[in-house]
């Protein structure tokens, strides 16, 4: 597709930076909102906040990754996780159709019937899984396009994903206490950011598509392999089983997009 105008909510966020930098590695004009640090500093989900952005920004297409995502935040403010989870998608689809691509997650899964495909029905556990399946719904059915992501990690100065936690709980000398019995299928967040700018500049795509990492693991197999390959003090990790009932215990995906780089090549460069 010929360079268009895109916009990317939530740019701030762990995978907003590495979003931005793959559409204009491919030449795109890329604006940009989040809540804040940056020029365009808005709350989409303030009455009639969507429709004054698109006036403003005029983009050809959408990449939405703005969301409440703290599963605590959510459960507190269920109101608050649903006009920014749900209400946002549905009013940006209900403007632009496929031109929208909605950022979604495994974590609209309950773990009882892995792997999940995108035909597999959504059976969240926690209130942001079930604000995020209430927002995939809302947007197909105007017209938008969704995409599933796993657990995220790569490298982030703010200590944001899945291993840039774990390096700094590990320079601050902190024990992680890490799953062995939760399993996901992680990606680099480079490689998820590759494949949405993919995704998102092609309005003909299927509606709904899984991008997995290349490896179903657990969150404790996941953290040994980060320490080991980048000499991190494995003693600092704890295996404990998962007791939480709004977690999936296994929320592994699979789908059409295959990984270019194994797990291995992804952690050394995390």
């Amino acid at each position: 597709m010929a360079a268009v105008r895109i916009l990317v909510t939530g740019a701030t966020g762990f995978l907003g930076g590495p979003a931005v930098e793959a559409l204009r590695e491919r030449g795109h004009e890329v604006v940009v909102t989040a809540r804040k640090g940056v020029e365009a500093a808005v709350d989409l989900a303030a009455p009639g906040m969507v429709a004054a952005v698109v006036e403003a920004l005029r983009p050809d297409l959408v990449l939405n990754l703005a969301a409440m995502a703290r599963q605590p935040e959510c459960e507190r403010s269920i109101d608050a996780a649903r006009a920014i989870n749900v209400a946002v998608p549905a009013e940006f689809a209900r403007r632009f159709g496929s031109r929208l691509l909605h950022v979604s997650t495994d974590l609209v899964f309950d773990g009882r019937h892995a792997p999940y495909s995108e035909t597999s029905a959504p059976a969240p556990l926690s209130a942001y899984g079930a604000t995020k399946a209430e927002g995939e719904e809302a947007a197909l059915r105007r017209g938008g396009r969704v995409v599933r992501l796993p657990l995220l990690f790569g490298p982030d100065d703010r200590g944001r994903g899945a291993s840039a936690s774990l390096r700094a709980a590990a320079a601050a000398g902190s024990p992680s206490r890490m799953y062995t019995n939760e399993y996901r299928t992680p990606l680099h967040s480079a490689d998820a950011a590759a494949a949405l700018a993919e995704l998102v500049a092609d309005p003909g795509a299927p509606p709904l598509v899984h991008v997995a990492g290349p490896e179903r693991c657990s969150r404790w197999e996941f953290a040994c392999r980060f320490f080991g390959r980048h000499g991190l003090d494995a003693s600092l990790l704890v295996p404990v089983e998962c007791e939480d009932a709004a977690r999936p215990r296994d929320a592994s995906l699979v789908g059409a997009f295959v990984p270019r780089r194994s797990l291995d090549a992804m952690l050394a460069d995390a």
